[in-house]
């Protein structure tokens, strides 16, 4: 009874809904009729019966400036005549004379099947409408005039017109139906005069139009292929044709439903479809306001019947009755061309519904607390906290566990749905209302799967399980557990962290990357997105870690993980590779410039000084291999490989800067394999040999010194200087039996010079790290002068100030034996490492070598003519001699001359050469020393 009742409670809202026809409810209905008109009304025709010339862009561009002659369309008439048509409408207004005026009349007297156009307009103010008429010859010369006025509905949109309309009365038919009378040759009748109040403008005989679908459009032609083309006659005999402007600014359009692109339907277009619906009997009208509010009465009372208090029966039903009013709709619609607005209808059924399911909602909430009642005590002891709903999802239980996690006391929130308050605490609160709505449906026990993020109100934080069990089969609502399992989570949490992030840095390890490769690329294959792999290594980490000590190493790891983090987006993946050696994922880069400005702007960030250890002055340099994916390769392990080709031909160019993967590595790196593997038999089969460039005092521009330097001439390729070879005989391991062969090379070519009775300089040697690792150079140093019967004094060795630093201790030691050899020692490349003023102490050095990239930059002021100048200083005042490399022009040699360096080498004095052409500079030695 009481369901019954709030049907009856509808009954009077609704029928006044249906009298008023409030707009929101007038644009519902309108809605209602765009989506079932077009599923319900019959097809049209396949062959349309009317065709569009339109004024077009071309068609002014061809013909000229709007407005034409009106000679033009008395043209077009007449070619439309030709072809056949059944009748014309133009919807063109011809108010005002014109050029061409004689001409068109005489056309449209020739043709006698044209429609010209009437349209209302506002009259002056206070005057009421008036009507727009063609000239009088124009008038007279027509088969009829026909009204072009459109209704705009509620929304503004136009689905309707009239078929007769006028001042005073509806005297003129629209120019769709003149239209179609002109093609039946049909007289339209002559229009009485206007009546009272001519200044209203009278509709009669609504015209309610299909929806305008894109595929029901009548076809256009364009005015100047008409007018031109007589191969167009064919397709427009027999048609009724509506001439009329679709150029941007002759024609403002109008508004229909299928203009929701933005784009309004010229007006031609309009009356066009409004001939075809009305020639293929698909022109509507709408219901009286009684049939509506009888129709509307009988569709509420008949959901109201048919209800059932079955639950089975309940939803199939109700959807039946709200179904009924848009089937009833569409019956009147499709065969008796009358259209019920149903929106009414279905409102009153939806608010019967509703009010009687919270009639018995409200009866079922009185059951549930008694219920209620019986279980609190019980529910009040569990650990657990305790929610139950009743069938609504509203609140009608919380135990004291469940208050603290959500932050209030049942005398607050009971009754309150419990999915919106479950939303300010988790963001599985959809998950847990779905859950809720299956469990009390289903009568059947639900656990959400997994364990769900719970922020409570005071900002803690927890991890709990959640289990639906309903009450009652489901009749009674349902009860929801939360578990609190935080402390589980968090354990199981770290475990997974440790397992894949480093534990250094925090950042993800191998694995974690490796896995986000893999899915990112999948990602790019499928958006047709870019996928970058930057392979990051630090220059010369390892002399942090053998100077500062691992702990200071550590400091700088963590420090460049922030600076990199801190250089890409929150999506991308900074992975720490192992070591040194850092890698990131850059997903959905735009493209290679973007990785590129990435990859600068790391390098800005760790060129910047480092004070996380407490040491002043620290700074580090990166070298960066980037590969692309998919351009590059659509493997995650071979992008990976890629990446570390490209840093490791970065490193090889001198590093501090990043380089993209190209195919030409995988050539280098097969040539490297060849090298290293030609290296093998080179020093057997003689293939190396020594090149000398001259070192020579400023002070007399004497020979003083010779630095030897190895060259490879190797069968096929020609000479090969160091830099091709040297990489890849320390990397295999042959560069110690190298460096051998150049100690004894060198000590027998002084020995051979000495036989030839020329004087002798001393000579250079270049050592590496390699040679320097253990004291085998000492024994290697002894045995060449022995065997060359050589004065120690004449071979001295040069070695780097990284490698002086490596093992300090020991080098330190080393360089003290070969001291005593009588074997003099130099620094190399002094300046562009650590500088150091201990080792020089330490260290029995004869000789410091300024690099030649502080050479270049001297004559040009700054920081390298300070440089060179402070390190000349230093030298001389530990007693040390100078020796400046690089030296290629003359104002190179008088800054040097004129700072006190004692020595010089480069270009400007002689490339290296071989030892037979270095024989002049000793002859001429020789010489200058027998001078008198």
């Amino acid at each position: 009874m009481q369901a019954r009742a709030g049907w009856l409670l509808v009954i009077v809202p609704t029928a006044l809904a249906v009298l008023a026809n409030p707009s929101p409810l007038e644009r519902l209905d309108l809605l209602l009729y765009d989506a079932i008109e077009p599923l319900v009304a019959p097809a049209p025709a396949a062959e349309p019966q009317a065709v569009i010339v339109a004024i077009d862009e071309r068609s002014i561009a061809a013909l000229g400036r709007w407005p034409w002659d009106r000679d033009v369309h008395g043209r077009l008439l007449d070619r439309l005549g030709e072809a056949g048509v059944a009748a014309v409408g133009m919807s063109i207004l011809f108010t005002e004379p014109g050029a061409g005026d004689a001409r068109l009349a005489a056309a449209l007297a020739r043709s006698g099947r044209v429609s010209l156009p009437v349209a209302p307009a506002e009259a002056d103010v206070g005057h009421g409408m008036q009507a727009l008429l063609p000239l009088p010859a124009l008038a007279a010369s027509a088969a009829a005039l026909g009204h072009v006025d459109v209704e705009l509905d509620a929304d503004a949109l136009a689905r309707r017109t009239f078929r007769h309309a006028g001042l005073g009365s509806a005297r003129w038919p629209a120019l769709a139906v003149a239209v179609a009378e002109a093609a039946r040759q049909a007289s339209p009748g002559t229009p009485g005069p206007i009546t009272a109040a001519p200044s209203r403008w009278v509709r009669d005989g609504e015209m309610l139009l299909p929806y305008p679908r894109q595929g029901d459009a009548p076809p256009a032609y364009s005015y100047i292929d008409v007018l031109q083309g007589p191969s167009l006659t064919g397709r427009l005999a027999g048609k009724a044709v509506f001439v009329g402007a679709v150029a941007a600014g002759l024609d403002a359009g109008i508004a229909t439903p299928d203009a929701t692109n933005g784009h309004p339907m010229p007006a031609v277009e309009f009356h066009a479809r409004a001939y075809q619906a009305l020639v293929d009997g698909r022109v509507h009208g709408t219901a009286s306001a009684a049939l509506t509010l009888a129709a509307t009465l009988l569709l509420v009372l008949s959901a109201m019947v048919f209800r059932s208090e079955r639950r089975a029966m309940q939803l199939p039903l109700a959807a039946g009755g709200l179904l009924l009013p848009f089937a009833a709709s569409g019956v009147l619609l499709r065969e008796a061309q009358l259209w019920l607005p149903p929106a009414a209808a279905v409102g009153g059924i939806v608010a019967g519904h509703l009010l009687s399911l919270v009639l018995r909602l409200t009866d079922a909430r009185r059951r549930l607390r008694q219920a209620h009642r019986q279980a609190d005590a019980t529910l009040r002891a569990i650990a657990d906290g305790v929610v139950s709903v009743d069938r609504g999802g509203d609140i009608v239980f919380m135990n004291p566990v469940a208050e603290a996690l959500l932050g209030a006391g049942f005398a607050e929130l009971g009754g309150q749905p419990v999915a919106p308050l479950l939303a300010r605490f988790t963001a599985e609160a959809p998950r847990i209302e779905a859950l809720i709505h299956r469990c009390i449906a289903s009568g059947r026990q639900f656990q959400l799967a997994g364990p769900l993020a719970w922020r409570c109100g005071d900002g803690a934080r927890h991890m709990l399980t959640v289990s639906l069990t309903p009450i009652d089969g489901g009749q009674g609502g349902a009860v929801l557990a939360f578990h609190d399992v935080t402390e589980s989570v968090a354990s199981t949490t770290r475990l997974i962290h440790e397992a894949t992030h480093d534990p250094l840095t925090g950042l993800p390890n191998r694995n974690l990357l490796l896995d986000r490769l893999h899915r990112a690329i999948a990602r790019s294959a499928r958006a047709g997105s870019v996928v970058a792999v930057l392979f990051i290594d630090l220059d010369r980490f390892k002399r942090i870690n053998d100077s500062l000590g691992h702990h200071c190493g550590d400091l700088v790891l963590q420090d460049v993980a922030r600076r990199l983090l801190a250089a890409v987006r929150a999506e991308d993946t900074v992975s720490r590779w192992g070591g040194d050696e850092f890698i990131i994922l850059l997903d959905g880069i735009a493209d290679r410039h973007s990785v590129a400005a990435i990859a600068s702007k790391i390098l800005e960030l760790l060129d910047r000084e480092i004070d996380s250890v407490g040491v002043r002055g620290l700074f580090l340099a990166c070298s960066i291999g980037i590969s692309i994916g998919p351009d590059d390769s659509k493997d995650a392990d071979t992008l990976l490989s890629m990446a570390d080709k490209a840093m490791y031909q970065g490193k090889t160019d001198g590093g501090r800067n990043f380089t993209f993967y190209s195919a030409e590595m995988n050539v280098w790196s097969k040539d490297r394999l060849s090298i290293e593997s030609a290296l093998r038999g080179a020093l057997a089969s003689g293939e190396f040999e020594l090149f000398y460039q001259p070192q020579v005092a400023l002070a007399g521009q004497r020979l003083v010194g010779l630095e030897s330097l190895i060259r490879w001439r190797r069968p096929g390729f020609g000479l090969i200087p160091p830099d091709q070879f040297i990489p890849a005989a320390e990397e295999s391991g042959s560069i110690r039996s190298l460096g051998e062969w150049v100690i004894h090379e060198a000590c027998a070519q002084l020995a051979r010079w000495s036989a030839a009775g020329l004087p002798l300089v001393p000579v250079a040697v270049n050592v590496s790290s390699r040679q320097c690792a253990d004291m085998a150079i000492v024994g290697t140093i002894r045995d060449a002068l022995a065997r060359s019967r050589l004065d120690p004094r004449l071979l001295k060795i040069e070695l780097t100030e990284s490698t002086a630093m490596h093992k300090a201790d020991f080098v330190a030691e080393l360089l003290a034996r070969v001291a005593e050899l009588g074997v003099g020692i130099s620094v190399d490349d002094f300046g562009t490492g650590y500088s150091s003023l201990s080792y020089l102490k330490r260290f029995p050095v004869s000789e410091l070598k300024i690099d030649r990239s502080f050479v270049a930059g001297i004559t040009h002021g700054g920081d390298d003519a300070a440089i060179v100048q402070g390190t000349i200083a230093l030298a001389h005042g530990l007693g040390k001699t100078v020796v400046a490399e690089g030296v290629e022009t003359e104002e190179q040699l008088h800054f040097l001359r004129r700072l006190g360096c004692d020595t010089a080498q480069g270009y400007l004095f002689s490339r290296p050469l071989p030892a037979a052409e270095l024989r002049g500079w000793l002859e001429r030695e020789a010489a200058e020393v027998a001078r008198p």
